[in-house]
């Protein structure tokens, strides 16, 4: 059971890609409970169409939510998430009635087990269906999606601070292999003020195989680098090697600002349109070229990016 009190913030989200369509979804449940200031839950609804982006930021009083872990459900406002279902009125008309079907696939954490009970790392990631299908109809006053059969992933982020600094990537499944899933993060941790080297982590499963790197140790056999908005990053861990990049241009990015629990906010840039390719090699793998056109890119800074419109 995870404790809520502050400073703490909780993020439970969807995000699904239409298959051959350049559109896509996020929805997510927020709480924050910050040391300075008013304790504040959120629903956000983020969509990716060619018809121009969106995003939609509707903010409650901390008594309207209701997170609960067994069972896994979000509750807020007119809103809720679960495992299976995610439906929701916003007071602008803006309406969600969604079925997710999980894909079968565990779940994947990409910190090690031991990180997820310990105060260090102040942020913690899982991702609860990798893998999932998700069916039903977004509205809003300009907009209207039927969803039949799109991919995506349900997920959950928590702590007592946002990673200072970080790119995060995820891929439902490549054009060459549709079960295979990626889990990658390049991050920046902080002591106080100061931002520390880079730590590249991932979770990759294909072909039957895990190949994973999750702690800070195994972390000097990877690599990663990261800019808006380009990212290349690679490991050699015994008999498997990777290499990969992930890309997006800026007219495909929603910038949000996100409020910290310590005070200040972070600009988060995030685009459900990018493209992965990833190379493997070594004994452990065939030799393969993977490919993804509706890979998550994530990138969390202190900085705003030019030419990215604060959207939310």
């Amino acid at each position: 059971m995870i404790v809520r009190k502050a400073p703490f913030y909780e993020s439970r989200f969807l995000r699904a890609n239409a298959a051959g369509s350049r559109r896509a979804l996020w929805l997510r449940e927020t709480l924050l409970l910050p040391t300075v200031g008013e304790s504040c839950a959120d629903v956000w609804v983020m969509v990716f169409d060619p018809s121009g982006h969106r995003a939609i930021r509707q903010s409650y009083p901390i008594e309207a939510a209701d997170f609960a872990d067994e069972p896994w459900t979000a509750r807020l406002a007119g809103t809720e998430l679960d495992d299976s279902h995610a439906h929701g009125v916003l007071p602008d008309g803006t309406r969600w009635d969604l079925s997710i079907t999980p894909g079968g696939q565990p779940g994947v954490r990409v910190l090690p087990e031991r990180s997820y009970r310990a105060r260090f790392p102040t942020a913690k990631t899982q991702v609860r269906h990798p893998l999932a299908r998700f069916d039903g109809r977004l509205q809003s006053p300009d907009l209207d999606i039927d969803l039949d059969g799109w991919i995506g992933s349900v997920n959950h982020n928590w702590g007592s601070r946002h990673t200072p600094a970080y790119a995060y990537g995820q891929v439902c499944g490549f054009d060459e292999a549709p079960e295979s899933t990626l889990e990658i993060v390049t991050a920046r941790p902080g002591v106080g003020p100061v931002l520390l080297p880079g730590v590249t982590l991932f979770v990759f499963r294909h072909a039957g195989l895990e190949f994973a790197v999750r702690s800070v140790v195994g972390s000097m056999q990877t690599h990663g680098r990261y800019r808006p908005f380009s990212w290349t990053f690679g490991a050699r861990v015994g008999e498997r090697m990777i290499e990969g990049e992930i890309s997006t241009v800026a007219g495909d990015v929603i910038g949000l600002t996100y409020p910290d629990t310590h005070g200040g906010v972070k600009y988060c840039y995030n685009s459900a349109l990018a493209s992965c390719r990833v190379q493997l090699a070594g004994k452990a793998f065939q030799r393969a070229e993977l490919s993804s056109d509706r890979a998550m890119f994530e990138i969390l800074t202190d900085d705003t990016v030019a030419g990215v419109p604060l959207l939310g």
